[in-house]
């Protein structure tokens, strides 16, 4: 069975372990034509210009707003709708209801994206039902074009696309609770939400914690296809974060060492991150990933 696991290990080993030799160029000066190994050394300069840099500061703080909102405001969702999903006992009715919140996990970001600016559109399906509700005085307006919504359509969308998907630890969690510890409940005289405070919320604590250690790893390193599928002209500058930054910088703009020297300062921080929560969750909760 283990021989099974191979083309996964080779695809971990080539996608992910061998391109981190490719770090060093956040500490040199490099150039495409030199190469990696013969572009000068220049030490600990990019990661000084980052701090120098005109957008750092805004692209970092959008960058913790956004994760923050969407990891500590999603999180819920996911857990009441498995709740909700358990409680159901017509199984095809039930098995129905999860595969379709299952499908917008599979549509790819730029879809959404697209799906997103056609119904905020000028003569979107939004603008015409509130064209329609609130009369001639309504006046049809783009938000997208507004950085002030871009926060909202961006929780929103992700909220829509993840919440079916995210579902599946959280039943497989619910699936292994001994059922004798609801019968006894039900002889106790307890009523189905009781059962779910007492019984079944504690019973998936661990997997709860473990699920938002993995996530606070993210806090810092926002979903680059919805951010930058979401932006346009009007919004650009005032919605970067690290990862539409760093694009922009090193794709697009060719500063291939600033923007490495961006990545690798997000991953270490994103490291920090995961170690501190797993640290204070053992402490505290008795549980961790390690």
């Amino acid at each position: 069975m283990y021989l099974l696991l191979i083309p996964a290990l080779i695809a971990v080993l080539v996608f992910c372990y061998l391109p981190l030799a490719g770090i060093v160029i956040a500490f040199k000066d490099f150039d495409a034509i030199d190469g990696i190994m013969a572009s000068p050394w220049v030490g600990l300069k990019n990661f000084k210009a980052i701090f120098t840099y005109p957008e750092f500061v805004q692209s970092i703080k959008n960058t913790l707003i956004y994760c923050s909102v969407c990891l500590f405001g999603k999180f819920p969702f996911p857990i009441i709708l498995a709740l909700l999903f358990n409680e159901l006992s017509n199984i095809k009715f039930k098995r129905t209801v999860q595969t379709i919140s299952y499908f917008p996990h599979f549509i790819s970001w730029a879809s959404v994206c697209g799906l997103t600016y056609a119904m905020f559109a000028l003569d979107g399906p939004v603008n015409n039902v509130l064209s329609v509700l609130l009369g001639s005085g309504y006046e049809k307006t783009n938000i997208l074009m507004d950085s002030k919504n871009f926060l909202p359509i961006m929780f929103f969308s992700g909220l829509w696309k993840e919440i079916g998907w995210g579902t599946i630890i959280y039943l497989a969690a619910i699936t292994g609770i001994d059922a004798s510890m609801y019968e006894a409940a039900e002889v106790d005289g307890c009523n189905k939400f009781k059962q779910v405070l007492y019984i079944t919320l504690p019973s998936i604590k661990s997997t709860i914690v473990i699920v938002l250690i993995l996530g606070l790893g993210g806090l810092v390193s926002a979903n680059f296809e919805q951010v930058y599928g979401l932006q346009n002209a009007y919004t650009q500058n005032e919605t970067n974060v690290i990862n539409t930054l760093i694009y922009r910088q090193g794709i697009q703009g060719g500063e291939y060492s600033l923007s490495t020297a961006f990545g690798l300062m997000q991953s270490v921080v994103s490291l920090v991150l995961v170690l501190a929560a797993n640290r204070f969750s053992k402490i505290v909760a008795d549980t961790s990933l390690w």
